[in-house]
């Protein structure tokens, strides 16, 4: 079977597939994302060359091309990416690296991209265009697909709705910036803030802060509240801008926390114009991680045509 090596580069994993035409996928190996260059690329080697060794026990043909989504922007030489805020790999030739350590071409895509065309390509939004497709996991991932194309931006830089400010001022964001909404309703700035504001043993993670709040803490509950006022304004003024036919909401921070959903969807019903939202879907992802193996798979053109 044909193959591609395909990557999704996460502020909280990183994980790494053989994607074959029939959107198997196989040999996938995930490993923490550690925010030093170093061990990261030492971890990401060793995931590969798992994964390729797997590919060849099951007698998968080696991949013809990589695709990786990674959470930033990339560089419009498609080389490496510009800072991202979750990831050590700032300026850094990733596409060159890749090449070198597998011999095959490499194409790099925005996470949020690489996920749109996964759930264009194989969800349950499959052909709904415009889709629009929003991640909450670390951070905000955001991709669009409109007359069959996933929209990149003059300068390849689309997409980062997470670095749009939501409250002037405000909170300092991963990336730098004052008062993103990545601040405010990113999977990171949650478990940060409850770990300023409840304390404990440092292992927070949005679960936990979700079973806190059904627990009675009032301050759990201030912290969801104001995670979802954030999310829920930020995929309103998505709706709003964009006018897509289906909305995908995924992303970790709704595994974790299955209820955002619901008030996401009830909170842009209730402050969009009907001509938005009557007929707008609200489509859960179908592919999660393999969504983005997909999108990036497909990215390379080795499989499929876009």
């Amino acid at each position: 079977m044909r193959s591609v090596l395909a990557g999704d580069l996460g502020g909280t994993k990183c994980r790494f597939a053989l994607i074959t035409e029939d959107f198997g996928v196989y040999g996938a190996q995930r490993v923490d994302t550690v925010r030093v260059r170093e061990p990261f690329l030492a971890n990401m080697r060793r995931a590969i060359e798992a994964t390729l060794a797997e590919g060849r026990a099951l007698g998968i043909d080696a991949p013809s091309a990589v695709g990786v989504g990674a959470a930033g922007v990339i560089g419009v030489n498609g080389e490496s990416l510009g800072a991202p805020p979750n990831l050590p790999l700032a300026g850094f030739g990733l596409r060159s690296w890749l090449h070198e350590l597998t011999g095959a071409p490499v194409h790099l895509v925005n996470d949020g991209r690489a996920s749109a065309w996964g759930e264009y390509l194989r969800g349950h939004a499959s052909e709904r265009d415009p889709l629009l497709c929003i991640f909450f996991g670390t951070g905000i991932g955001v991709g669009l697909i409109a007359g069959g194309q996933a929209y990149s931006g003059a300068t390849n830089a689309a997409g980062e709705i997470g670095h749009t400010v939501y409250q002037p001022g405000g909170r300092r964001c991963p990336c730098g910036a004052l008062g993103c909404y990545e601040a405010y309703c990113g999977g990171r700035a949650v478990t940060e803030r409850a770990q300023a504001t409840l304390g404990g043993d440092g292992l927070w993670d949005v679960g936990r802060v979700v079973a806190a709040a059904d627990g009675g803490d009032g301050k759990a509950i201030e912290i969801l509240d104001e995670a979802a006022l954030a999310a829920t304004t930020l995929v309103s003024n998505a709706a709003i801008l964009l006018n897509p036919s289906a909305i995908v909401l995924g992303g970790g921070m709704l595994s974790g926390w299955p209820a955002l959903r619901e008030r996401i969807i009830q909170g842009v019903q209730a402050s969009t114009d009907a001509s938005i939202h009557a007929d707008l879907a609200f489509v859960p992802s179908m592919g999660g991680s393999d969504a983005i193996l997909w999108g990036a798979a497909a990215a390379t053109g080795a499989l499929w045509q876009r």
